[in-house]
């Protein structure tokens, strides 16, 4: 019988093997039961505790190394790095290149493009930035993001038509959307205005961010304008929190009012 102390397998989850493993050490790891040095139980103690195949248990390791939170050491074992905590996503009250790099400067998040093209919009969308458009289409990209190898965010993002030209730009993995809207279109962002609350995932969601439904996201919606007051961005980010913290910095003026919220210009109701 295993002496670990490492909860056990739901055999009633939709969630892979490894992947249970893998959060199962990582979340151990966290709470400091084995800090940076330590060796963890071996591959065979580990297959014993969770019934689990050694391809399993060598996937999760595999993907905890590649985060960078064990090192593996031929003969003698797996090795813990460092104490995984999120890294920080800030919200800066003057739009930037959102979301590119994480607030110590390690981690840049990069995306892999789930779709891509011009599609009919949702009509919350379409009245947010399909306005100039007699069909009711837009430029819809969708992306999944990652720090590391972590998947951390699902985003969506509903532009007007004519930003589809961007796409090109977007092939590098590390590139930014407002980057390429600005060296393209020459259209730069002024403000923006975005609304955050936590939701449970659906399916799908739960999915793509690799964690079970119902598992609590946040998500947040923004809107982006350019320069003439125009909104050319509507997007809609799911948040896996445990590793990505999100954080907001707010600007106010000289007589101490948001200057996010002040102008009242935003609309308060996009679905």
């Amino acid at each position: 019988m295993s002496t670990l102390s490492l909860p056990l397998l739901d055999r009633t989850s939709t969630a892979p093997i490894w992947f249970q493993i893998m959060r199962a050490i990582e979340a151990e790891i966290a709470q400091g039961a084995w800090g940076p040095g330590d060796r963890l139980p071996s591959e065979n103690e580990l297959r014993e505790h969770f019934s689990a195949s050694r391809t399993s248990i060598r996937d999760a390791l595999s993907r905890l190394e590649s985060a960078g939170i064990i090192s593996r050491q031929q003969g003698k074992g797996a090795f813990v790095e460092r104490a995984q905590g999120p890294s920080a996503w800030t919200l800066p009250s003057a739009p930037s290149l959102l979301g590119e790099y994480s607030e110590d400067g390690r981690s840049a998040l990069s995306s892999e493009i789930l779709r891509a093209g011009i599609e009919p919009l949702p009509s919350w969308a379409a009245a947010v930035v399909g306005r100039d458009s007699p069909d009711g289409t837009g430029f819809v990209l969708e992306r999944v993001r990652a720090v590391g190898s972590r998947t951390a965010v699902h985003v969506i993002n509903y532009l007007p038509s004519r930003f589809a030209g961007v796409l090109p730009d977007l092939r590098d993995p590390r590139a930014s959307l407002y980057a390429a809207i600005r060296n393209v279109a020459g259209v730069r962002i002024a403000r923006m205005h975005r609304t955050i609350e936590a939701v449970a995932a659906d399916r799908a969601l739960a999915g793509l961010l690799e964690v079970e439904p119902g598992h609590p996201i946040v998500v947040v919606e923004a809107v982006a304008y350019d320069q003439s007051g125009q909104p050319i961005d509507f997007s809609r980010a799911s948040v896996r929190t445990d590793r990505l913290r999100v954080s907001v910095d707010t600007g106010f003026d000289a007589g101490g009012i948001s200057t996010e919220t002040a102008s009242g210009r935003y609309p308060s109701a996009l679905r």
